[in-house]
């Protein structure tokens, strides 16, 4: 049978530049290849350091400002038209596409990107199999317990990041040159259910069915009676929806523990060593062989912010990304991996970990928000939960249409409003980016170190909530460029620029402050 989509993905692509030290001109060409989840860390980094060296970010596995590529691989025709088909890897540079496996004939003129020459020297990274592993590289990590080596994060979301079919995901691994080795391929169900945490019922041994021995639920989660005995077991958290009452789930106590806003910031069931979008659904190479699954040729997939175990067709795009795998020995795993799964700093799992009167968010025991946050200076915040609003333009509508707290009058803050809710960081107050000077030209220049913040951290105070993934839309618009806008970034406590384009928070404010 075919089982549920749940997972449709949305991917809005954010260019974010920081006011500290760039004019204008070097702002436009940077940020291209920049997105939101990067915006207060990369500032004013450009191209390369300064001495003719690649970005000290290069090797990260992130791809980020002044970079094309880190690490990950890519297929030929997203490159250039011209190509007919196969993939191409990232240049130990980070700066261009080695094309050397591509089918077809590019389109523009070659050049670095097209020239494979100063990339194919054997033993450089392309050693095939294990003869070149390397165990400490970055982009992978090694299960201690399965000794499973695992692309990390994963690679391929496909194009515009809607997720590929089976067959380019399939085909993507196949081709994926990491870590010194060449034989990586699409894992298993079994070997995907490896890597479930918190949803006992998906995960090695638990009572959902499918697996490599049970690829048909018509045959294995049915006895003879025709009913499931392992009823909504596949379904992980899902499984609790009050339309599923009618079955079993034989989920446990202990189970799907997540928080809404955990999940919403991305945590889910899955092992903690795995990061880059690690909720979403993602490709198994078992085959679905029911009668409706194989008419569909569909696969196992398995989505990690539920544990939920389900099918799609193997020509479906959007539904599922890729992580590739092999298969490693004892011997492959990094020494400091070799005990602890998790980070020695974490306070939290899940809420049940944390006293009463917090949650966990980022693993962090944080104040649980009342409705309101009210700070020294007199504003009173939305406090809680909150989501992101795709285009500055729709950025103020949620907050007036806000009815909280018994109050009507909440509108989008200005930047100076979202200047004075960062706690921690006394620089950010000291940014010369203000209402009233929102411009940025050659004759005001923001003033760089105070504009920068204070480094990665948390600067948002936890009375108000705990969202730090991307930056907040303030409601001040730089008149002198059109299409951006400025923001806050609470990760590091920096004033910055955004395409009025980007998906980011929106937290409403009301009241003036003292």
């Amino acid at each position: 049978m075919r089982l549920f989509r749940f997972l449709v993905i949305f991917l809005a692509l954010s260019f974010v530049f920081t006011a500290c030290g760039a004019d204008e001109e070097e702002d436009v060409n940077g940020g291209e290849s920049g997105n939101g989840n990067n915006s207060g860390d990369n500032s004013g980094s450009g191209d390369e350091n300064g001495d003719g060296k690649p970005n000290a970010t290069c090797g990260n596995k992130i791809t980020e400002t002044g970079e094309i590529c880190d690490g990950n691989a890519n297929e030929c025709t997203s490159i250039d038209p011209g190509y007919t088909g196969g993939f191409a890897t990232c240049k130990s540079d980070c700066m261009s596409w080695d094309t050397s496996a591509c089918q077809g004939t590019p389109n523009g003129t070659p050049g670095d990107d097209t020239n494979p020459g100063d990339n194919t020297n054997p033993g450089d990274n392309t050693t095939p199999g294990d003869g070149g592993f390397d165990k400490d590289s970055q982009g992978i990590w090694v299960d201690p317990k399965t000794y499973l080596i695992w692309e990390n994060p994963m690679g391929n979301k496909g194009m515009g990041g809607l997720g590929p079919t089976h067959a380019k995901a399939l085909e993507y691994c196949e081709n994926l040159v990491l870590a010194g080795a060449d034989d990586w391929r699409l894992p298993t169900i079994d070997e995907l259910r490896t890597l479930v945490r918190g949803v006992s019922t998906t995960m090695t041994g638990g009572t959902c069915p499918t697996s490599e021995n049970c690829t048909n639920q018509d045959d294995c989660n049915k006895n003879k009676g025709n009913s499931q005995p392992y009823g909504y077991s596949c379904f992980g958290c899902y499984a609790l929806d009050e339309k599923y009452n009618d079955g079993e789930n034989f989920l446990t106590e202990d189970d799907c523990q997540l928080t809404d806003v955990q999940l919403e910031n991305d945590e889910c069931y899955i092992v903690p060593a795995m990061f880059g979008d690690p909720c979403n659904g993602t490709w198994s190479n078992t085959p679905n062989t029911s009668a409706a699954g194989t008419l569909a040729n569909a696969f196992w997939y398995l989505n990690y912010k539920a544990g939920y175990i389900g099918s799609d067709s193997d020509t479906l795009s959007g539904a599922n990304w890729v992580r590739c795998v092999r298969q490693g020995t004892a011997a492959d795993v990094p020494e400091q991996d070799a005990e602890a799964e998790t980070d020695p700093d974490w306070e939290c799992k899940v809420e049940s970990d944390c006293p009463e009167g917090k949650w966990c968010q980022g693993h962090k025991c944080v104040i649980k928000p009342a409705e309101t946050y009210t700070a020294a200076n007199g504003l009173e915040w939305q406090a809680g939960q909150i989501t992101r609003v795709e285009g500055w333009e729709n950025a103020a509508a949620p907050c007036e249409s806000l009815e909280l707290a018994g109050k009507s009058d909440w509108r989008l803050p200005n930047i100076d409003e979202l200047k004075s809710l960062v706690k921690g960081c006394d620089k950010t107050s000291q940014c010369d980016v203000s209402a009233d000077k929102p411009g940025y030209n050659e004759s005001y220049l923001p003033t760089q170190t105070s504009c920068k913040g204070c480094g990665s951290g948390n600067y948002l105070p936890e009375e108000v909530g705990q969202q730090l993934e991307y930056p907040y839309w303030s409601s001040t618009n730089d008149p002198t460029a059109a299409k951006r806008v400025w923001t806050v970034d609470f990760k590091t406590a920096s004033v910055v620029y955004d395409y009025k384009t980007a998906n980011q928070y929106v937290r409403c404010v009301r009241g003036s402050m003292n």
